[in-house]
């Protein structure tokens, strides 16, 4: 039975996240925090791109996002208070958090205590702690967790609570701003051809090459050092092709940001099978 439409769009959104997922989960970001930026933008999308003149009210909203008043209501109010509502903590900041200021996790002057992994009956632990602030976390995992992103240390067996915050890496926010710069100009680009809604009409320049039969490491590295020097000429061109048309334009029309990005990709299979597969492949009793 062939699949619709919105199906086709859920399985292609589900392949394009991955690497998105993994970058986010090796970063700190959980599932809470990218599902309220998700209601954000679906709340934003719906006002922003209302046909009904502009007005549009909350009932509408959640009909068209799928989510309930009360939360359409908290993504308006989050807008209008400019974020001043704070983020919800993930479950190892909570932790870090406990650790910090719960009298029976610190010394004097407010200094997290050195603890143990475990403990005799009715001594202080790492794990103890987990088990308070850490809902169903495994206290190995968290102190694996921790430990990834800096927030600990192991001192002669005790474990030492070295910074309040839980940074799990520290990425530029330039190379941060440029991801997202850079996936809003593909998917836009993207989305507008699938829908032929292009701003000069049918669809803007989509194409790919690749190799039919894949290609192995020596020549993937020729590629790279190829592409390196002739889509570098290439991108050069183009840039002197604007310097020689800035004339062209128009006074009195509204300017757009427009230009060509590219970009060497090298794939494996590993991402792009489905979960039901991957359980298979992995055959783990333990998930």
């Amino acid at each position: 039975m062939e699949q619709s439409p919105k199906q086709n769009l859920i399985d292609a959104v589900s392949v394009m996240m991955k690497p998105l997922v993994k970058l986010l989960i090796n970063n700190g970001v959980t599932h809470s925090d990218l599902s309220d930026v998700l209601k954000d933008v679906y709340v934003d999308s719906v006002i922003r791109h209302s046909d009904d003149t502009g007005r549009i009210n909350q009932s509408q909203i959640a009909i068209r996002t799928g989510l309930t008043r009360k939360e359409v209501r908290k993504v308006i109010d989050r807008a209008m208070n400019d974020g001043v509502e704070k983020r919800p903590q993930s479950r190892p900041e909570k932790v870090l958090s406990g650790w910090h200021n719960d009298p029976a996790f610190t010394g004097p002057y407010g200094v997290p205590l050195e603890l143990p992994f475990e403990a005799s009956e009715g001594g202080k632990s790492f794990s103890q702690l987990v088990r308070i602030y850490g809902a169903d976390m495994s206290p190995k995992a968290t102190l694996e967790e921790l430990q990834r992103g800096g927030s600990v240390t192991l001192v002669n067996g005790m474990i030492k609570a070295v910074r309040r915050d839980f940074q799990p890496a520290a990425l530029s926010p330039e190379l941060i701003s440029r991801l997202g710069e850079i996936g809003y100009k593909f998917f836009s680009t993207a989305a507008a051809n699938i829908e032929k809604l292009s701003p000069l009409g049918g669809t803007l320049f989509d194409r790919w090459v690749y190799a039919e039969n894949g290609c192995s490491e020596n020549v993937i590295e020729m590629f790279d050092q190829y592409i390196r020097i002739h889509g570098q000429e290439f991108l050069e061109e183009l840039d002197r092709w604007f310097a020689a048309h800035e004339h062209y334009n128009k006074t009195s029309s509204e300017r757009k940001e427009t230009g060509l990005y590219m970009v060497h990709y090298v794939q494996g299979d590993s991402e792009t099978t489905s979960l039901a597969e991957l359980l298979a492949v992995k055959n783990d009793s333990n998930l």
